[in-house]
């Protein structure tokens, strides 16, 4: 599906959700395998007591990754359809090292979705369900740094089910490519991934599917750390504080204060 602009605003959509959480509560439960959960709940306590210590950041392991989905709300209804990952490892993009799968979200797929995406129901009607495939992601991304564009959306949707079927979460780092082109290029008007790829001269392919926005979201974060080096940031921990930093300036500048 195709995520929020950073200009839109969207209400919560009380009618469906209502109708979500009535029809559901009577909904047949698809029984799950226990180890499976058992599994995804350690790995997920693992990653949260993990130390990340400085590192250069053309020295770390970032998995990139994106969802597709039916819709914008995770907790009325709306379900995954499709996750989509690569690797950057060393400052260089994995192209051998991705992953995607898609996920059957256990209702029919709507017709602006599959316009959006290409996805269609034939295409998940054999599709695992979402915990196994969660699982296999989680695996895939370890103790890595995750990246994403507009990264709330997709971890709110996986946040969402790994909540319901496991009771947790993802406590991998997140770094937010919006977030970065924000303090990065303050003067844009726009900054949704179409945007930034042609600004970036970044070759547009397989947009709109998970692992297609994945390999280009790659592209983007490459070049948004050359960006960085050029201003002195070249470590884990100087990204993170320049991102505070930014954050602060942005919201002193906005609320009429002198700049720093």
């Amino acid at each position: 599906m195709r995520k929020k602009d950073v200009n839109t605003v969207y209400s919560f959509p009380l009618g469906k959700y209502l109708k979500h959480i009535t029809t559901s509560w009577y909904k047949e439960k698809l029984p799950l395998d226990p180890q499976l959960i058992q599994e995804v709940q350690s790995m997920c306590e693992s990653v949260q007591q993990h130390n990340y210590p400085d590192r250069h950041l053309r020295n770390m392991r970032f998995v990139v990754f994106d969802t597709e989905t039916t819709g914008f709300h995770p907790y009325a209804g709306d379900e995954i359809i499709s996750i989509g990952a690569v690797v950057i490892q060393n400052g260089q993009i994995q192209e051998s090292e991705f992953f995607h799968e898609y996920i059957h979200p256990g209702k029919p797929i709507p017709p602006i979705v599959t316009e959006i995406t290409g996805i269609t129901d034939e295409d998940v009607q054999e599709a695992p369900l979402p915990l196994p495939v969660l699982h296999k992601f989680l695996r895939f991304v370890d103790d890595s740094y995750l990246v994403a564009h507009c990264a709330d959306f997709d971890i709110n949707f996986l946040n969402s089910k790994l909540r319901k079927l496991c009771k947790a979460k993802i406590h991998n780092p997140v770094i937010d490519t919006m977030t970065l082109a924000y303090h990065l290029l303050p003067t844009n008007q726009s900054y949704g991934l179409d945007t930034l790829l042609q600004q970036y001269k970044i070759e547009v392919e397989g947009r709109h599917t998970a692992l297609g926005d994945a390999f280009m979201t790659a592209e983007l974060y490459l070049a948004f750390i050359e960006e960085l080096e050029r201003r002195g940031i070249h470590t884990l921990h100087s990204l993170e504080n320049y991102i505070k930093s930014m954050h602060l300036l942005r919201q002193r500048t906005e609320s009429g204060y002198a700049s720093l």
